[in-house]
């Protein structure tokens, strides 16, 4: 057998190593005329990630979701089929050794949940436990004082004096008053005044009395009344309790008064009769015609009164 009929030694197979997408995102930029910087400025990422996608240079600890997110990003900003840049990432040996290098981390929103839920019914039961030790310590507090009272009541009992009954009053008679009688062997007899001598003497000093006090009084005069001014039939007074809008207006049309009369003031007022009055409060005014009030009592409180002094 001759060593050329000898069989070979079987090579050990070279693991076969496929192309990323950096060579073709990086055409494709190039093309546009885009440098990396400007491309993660578009895509909102750091340069280094616009780097390391270019020369398929990948960290190790990346989650491969999101290099797949950034590469799919890249091919969409620089015009290249999406489904071809992803197969070149996928097709790559590198990617295992990133997996296997990168922790399966758990972002399941149920996780956290559970957990929430778990604090919560936590805090809900101890919540409970607290509600029912003070109900039970109030019942035992409550029963505890009424076991006390009804412990002493029987004590307080027997401590309390019993009630006296008061004793019936004898009813007593009047006694009689019966005058002494005087001794015979005394020499002086005490004199009685009877009343029928003393009233003639008590009624003339009364009458001396009354006698007296009419002299020394002085006269009392009467003093003649103020006489009232002569009644004008062209003179009109207000007085006001309270604020009040009025006009007066006499039998010409001239406006004798118009305006908001204020609380404690008077008016005057002379023209043609009759006059014409329009009173917003007639409860605050007071009207007098030739010495005498007009009567306003008809007019209900918060309306206006309409009026013609004197009436016609």
């Amino acid at each position: 057998m001759t060593i050329n009929e000898a069989d070979p030694q079987p090579q050990a197979e070279k693991p076969v190593v496929t192309a990323g997408p950096g060579a073709l995102l990086r055409d494709a930029r190039e093309a546009k005329g885009w440098t990396q910087a400007e491309v993660a400025r578009r895509l909102n990422l750091r340069l280094a990630v616009i780097e390391a996608i270019d020369s398929d240079q990948y960290k190790a600890g990346v989650a491969v979701t999101f290099l797949r997110g950034y590469v799919k990003a890249y091919a969409k900003v620089v015009g290249v089929k999406e489904q071809d840049a992803v197969a070149a990432f996928d097709g790559m040996s590198g990617v295992e050794q990133i997996k296997a290098a990168a922790p399966m981390q758990s972002f399941s929103r149920k996780t956290r949940q559970q957990a929430n839920d778990n604090w919560l019914k936590r805090i809900s039961w101890l919540v409970l436990f607290g509600l029912i030790g003070s109900l039970f310590y109030w019942w035992w507090q409550d029963s505890g004082a009424n076991y006390m009272e009804r412990s002493l009541e029987p004590i307080t009992e027997l401590n309390e004096p019993a009630p006296v009954a008061p004793e019936p009053l004898s009813p007593e008679l009047p006694q009689p008053i019966i005058p002494e009688a005087p001794l015979p062997d005394s020499p002086e007899q005490p004199v009685v005044t009877t009343p029928d001598a003393a009233a003639p003497a008590l009624a003339q000093d009364s009458v001396d009395s009354s006698e007296a006090e009419a002299a020394a009084e002085p006269a009392v005069v009467a003093e003649p009344e103020p006489e009232l001014p002569a009644a004008n039939p062209r003179l009109l007074a207000m007085s006001f309790s309270d604020d009040c809008w009025i006009k007066v207006t006499d039998s010409r049309g001239r406006v004798l008064s118009e305006g908001v009369q204020k609380a404690r003031q008077s008016l005057s007022l002379e023209g043609e009769p009759p006059f014409r009055l329009v009173l917003g409060a007639p409860h605050a005014a007071s009207v007098d015609y030739m010495n005498q009030p007009v009567d306003l009592s008809s007019f209900s409180a918060g309306r206006v009164a309409r009026l013609t002094v004197p009436k016609p």
